[in-house]
């Protein structure tokens, strides 16, 4: 199944190649050099070079964090296989002079990036930290004028971990004895570099990565962490894609995610998101030491503010972890929300880590080991799919037989041209393919400009007034009692499609 999957990716980039190759887009074929960053036109941004975006990703990670402008794809990018630097970088939260993250708006406008290859190794890990992706690191700014310092030891942080999970007896002090590991290395994120917000996020305006395709391969060999869009994620993702391969394969951890490898932040006042994400891909998490693997994401640094909302993972996807491997999610997620996995294979190492306190390793359809998913389906049938919502335990209310049978999780909408007084509607295309079990509605639509473009509120029909962009959005809605409403007015899935009307 490897081998068929690359074959596909393989061809799928020819494919990107050769539609490049006869129209205007071939200049946007990266060269490996790198340009200059664009001037804002008001707070925006506009990148549609590889040789600009790469003057970007060095202005980020020279210590500009954007925090104050959007960046906005005007047209698809081909990185043409050609070594990528992650956009940012994370050590751990005491790192704090070294640690370089992006803190703007980074829109791809439903435009794609291709050719994505990004391979950490020993001889690059001062530049890179432990971070791999095309971001290494996304944060939102700080604001230490809403919340009142506080310390808080790795040991301390661990037990409310445990306890958070409902665990007792010796699995406590399994939990406990991972947990305490994991702060160790990477810290505890101290509360005065924090901005308070709610679980909305739509009120995270900064931090975010939105509206982006990525095709490619990232590798680490030396860092804990590998995923296809944002490896260390203290911030939003929002109605993303990623297809091709993510591997980590160092001495230490391994943290692997189809989206994000992590999802960081442990205030206990704010959350990190990954939202109406869709992820198609070959995960390989071989760590030396504790190792995790998901569809989406590996692991919640915060478990109870890391949200994993209206994800999908496809068909064909293959999820392999030396420890703990998921559908979704590789290990440790307590807010899992209204997600489809149809992967093909989640499977772990036969052998046990010394450190590892459980004495086995877990499979899961949703989370590998310890979490709590809420209206969650995954395909069950193979050889190696779980039996379970969650490794180790006895929930199988969201097993399906058939991709048919799972409902549809995620809609993103494509890029649309239309002449003034045209009329269109934003292309869609809903997740996991070939889901069947549920309709998708939509309701609140909105243009951007509407001067530009009109969206009539109810069919959801943009008419083109005069030339330019606007950004048209809708909120999504299940048929049905598939989607959970426990996130209703707080987390929704929000697509968006950028309208371009010509004379």
């Amino acid at each position: 199944m490897k081998m068929r999957k690359h074959l596909s990716l393989i061809l799928a980039a020819a494919l990107f190649a050769f539609s490049f190759a006869g129209t205007a887009s071939a200049v946007n074929v990266w060269d490996g050099t790198t340009g200059t960053v664009p001037q804002p036109v008001g707070s925006v941004i506009t990148i549609t070079t590889g040789a600009q975006l790469a003057a970007f990703r060095n202005a980020v990670n020279n210590g500009n964090d954007y925090a104050n402008y959007t960046i906005r794809l005007g047209d698809d990018i081909n990185l043409n296989n050609n070594e990528w630097t992650p956009i940012g970088r994370f050590k751990a939260y005491w790192t704090t002079q070294y640690n370089k993250a992006f803190k703007g708006v980074f829109d791809g406008a439903g435009h794609s990036i291709t050719g994505l290859k990004v391979n950490n190794t020993a001889g690059n890990f001062n530049d890179r930290g432990e971070t791999a992706a095309l971001f290494g690191y996304i944060d939102y700014p700080s604001n230490s004028k809403t919340a009142a310092a506080r310390s808080m030891t790795p040991a301390d942080k661990a037990a409310l971990d445990a306890a958070e999970l409902g665990l007792t007896g010796e699995d406590y002090y399994r939990v406990l004895a991972e947990r305490r590991d994991f702060y160790e290395t990477f810290g505890v994120k101290p509360v005065p570099a924090i901005e308070t917000r709610s679980v909305t996020p739509s009120y995270a305006a900064k931090g975010v990565v939105k509206n982006l395709k990525v095709y490619g391969t990232v590798t680490n060999t030396k860092g804990q962490g590998a995923a296809g869009v944002v490896c260390w994620n203290d911030g939003l993702v929002e109605n993303c894609y990623f297809e091709g391969t993510a591997s980590c394969s160092g001495a230490g951890r391994a943290y692997v995610g189809g989206i994000c490898s992590l999802l960081g932040d442990n205030v206990d006042t704010t959350s990190t998101f990954v939202v109406n994400c869709v992820a198609s891909a070959d995960l390989n998490a071989s760590g030396g030491s504790f190792s995790y693997a998901g569809g989406i994401a590996a692991f919640c640094y915060e478990m109870n503010s890391g949200y994993i909302v209206n994800c999908s993972v496809q068909p064909g996807t293959i999820i392999y972890s030396n420890m703990n491997a998921g559908g979704v999610v590789g290990a440790f997620a307590n807010k899992v929300y209204n997600c489809s996995s149809a992967a093909e294979s989640i499977t772990v190492s036969p052998t046990v880590i010394p450190e590892n306190e459980d004495q086995r390793n877990y499979t899961g359809g949703i989370v590998g080991a310890y979490g709590t998913v809420y209206s969650c389906y995954w395909l069950h049938g193979g050889a190696y799919q779980p039996n379970y919502a969650i490794g180790g335990g006895t929930d199988t209310s969201g097993r399906k037989t058939t991709v048919a049978a799972l409902p549809r999780a995620s809609v993103l909408f494509g890029r649309k041209t239309i002449a003034v007084n045209g009329t269109a509607y934003a292309p869609k295309t809903t997740y996991p393919t070939g889901a069947a079990a549920n309709t998708l509605s939509y309701s609140g639509w909105n243009s951007s400009a509407t001067s530009v473009a009109g969206v009539n509120s109810s069919s959801g029909l943009v008419t083109g007034y005069s030339a330019g962009k606007a950004v048209i959005s809708a909120t999504a809605a299940s048929s049905g009692s598939w989607w959970s409403t426990a996130l209703a007015g707080t987390v929704g899935v929000t697509p968006e499609s950028t309208f371009t009307v010509t004379q």
